[in-house]
């Protein structure tokens, strides 16, 4: 067991603790253990308590238990004030070491599991559903990161109690656990099994060799599209800190800064938003800031374009894939790189606003083992011309009319872009070229939406 500890003086006391096992442990043909185990234990009764008991009590307390599971790590936090840590640290405890395994429990949490990947996910967050196909796309199966995490429709109905018992019994243990306090306490979890270290086996996903689309069927008024492919790099690698200014130069999490975002949103108005990522970004939709504890062996380099009018969709991907080519040919501007710098060390700055994100980046520099590097502009230039491009990429589109939209993709005819108002002489010169930007499909595939998580 590590320990990261954060004693400054305050009326809260912080845990979050981090095994490390997640998701790319789930049995064979069994996603979502991994993920149900941590609900059993974060959001149902102890061996002593019902989930009800345990509710009434943190509510007076204004506290609760959290659980998130990824492909590498699964995190349980919680927050209390200093006056109610003792009843508190009692309940927290005991969901973490006396878990109820109860079966109204089990049934509950499987029901709100399953609804979350077919309501949610399928119905209701095209955005969301689009970037969680492309991780699927680039992860083919077989691979530890190809699945959901909270696994799929028919896994989770053949996922049975002692399943999760097995995987809690294998897998929370001191062996694999960081642990992180903020405050003056340091919890007693000498009964935590000792156990031994878990290992994912975690390879590198294949090269993509040519630009595919798959596109998800579903009834939608517009079209949402991700895009991207696996790179080496992660906080470890020497180029990590150079593809961290390139990407939030191409466009910084909803941020208006980017040049995404100013050339397809500000200057276009084809939708709300358009950012790039060197690495997995989940939640996107509700987050403005990445969470922590989400570590992975293996990276990808994405694009969110968030939902552009049907009409305009063949534009639209093409002006991300124009811009991002004219990254990787020109790199940034030293105008664009002491800005962008400048604006990630104040951003990340502003990460730690609260002890369980300082916590949680801290555990994820154990987990790295970071390269701190302080790049210049031409490292970041070579490093783009390393680790990025703007062909040999997996596209996803979630849409209808699918079968339309695969003819207009294969054909590649132009897509000229018309606007309601009038446009500068050199933007509409622009567009002219990008109308005709070679988009060299190779393949589309069209997935009906009740096939994604099934």
């Amino acid at each position: 067991m590590k320990t990261v500890q954060i004693g400054d003086p305050t009326p809260l006391v912080t845990f979050r603790l981090v095994f490390l096992a997640g998701a790319a442990l789930d049995p064979p043909g069994k996603p979502g253990v991994a993920y149900m185990t941590s609900q059993m234990h974060a959001s149902a009764g102890t061996r002593t308590r019902t989930y009800k008991q345990i509710l009434d009590a943190l509510f007076p307390m204004a506290a609760g238990i959290g659980a998130q599971v990824d492909k590498e790590m699964t995190v349980f936090a919680a927050e209390t004030h200093a006056d109610n840590l003792e009843p508190f640290y009692e309940i927290f405890r005991e969901t973490l070491l006396d878990p109820g395994w109860r079966e109204d429990d089990f049934e509950r949490l499987k029901d709100e599991t399953m609804n979350y990947l077919a309501v949610n996910l399928r119905g209701q967050n095209d955005e969301e559903l689009g970037k969680e196909v492309l991780y699927q796309e680039i992860y083919p199966d077989g691979h530890a990161y190809h699945w959901h995490n909270a696994g799929t429709l028919s896994s989770l109905e053949s996922i049975t109690l002692d399943d999760l018992r097995t995987f809690s019994r294998a897998n929370y243990t001191q062996a694999n656990l960081i642990l992180g306090v903020a405050g003056s306490f340091t919890p007693d979890l000498s009964s935590m099994a000792e156990g031994t270290a878990s290992s994912p086996k975690i390879t590198q996903p294949p090269e993509v060799g040519e630009n595919s689309v798959v596109i998800v069927e579903k009834p939608a008024r517009s079209v949402a599209i991700s895009l991207g492919f696996p790179i080496a790099v992660t906080r470890s690698h020497p180029d990590y800190e150079a593809l961290a200014i390139a990407t939030s130069c191409l466009g910084q999490h909803r941020t208006s800064s980017g040049r995404l975002f100013t050339r397809m949103r500000q200057l276009r108005g084809l939708n709300y938003g358009d950012y790039a990522y060197v690495e997995y970004f989940p939640a996107g939709m509700y987050t403005l800031e990445p969470p922590p504890n989400v570590a992975r062996s293996e990276q990808i380099f994405q694009v969110w374009i968030r939902p552009v009018e049907r009409a305009y969709t063949l534009f639209a991907l093409r002006l991300a894939l124009y811009e991002l080519d004219r990254l990787v040919r020109e790199g940034i501007t030293e105008d664009e790189f002491a800005r962008t710098r400048s604006f990630l060390r104040k951003h990340r700055q502003l990460l730690m606003k609260t002890k369980a994100a300082e916590l949680g980046y801290a555990i994820d520099k154990l987990f790295y083992e970071e390269a701190s590097a302080e790049p210049t502009r031409e490292d970041v230039n070579q490093a783009i011309r390393r680790h990025l491009r703007a062909d040999r990429l997996k596209i996803v589109m979630v849409a209808e009319d699918a079968a339309g939209l695969r003819d207009e993709l294969l054909k590649g005819s132009a897509s000229p872009m018309t606007y309601n108002s009038p446009k500068p002489d050199d933007l509409l010169a622009e567009d002219k070229i990008v109308e005709r930007f070679p988009l060299n499909i190779a393949e589309v595939r069209i997935v009906p939406v009740e096939r994604v998580f099934s």
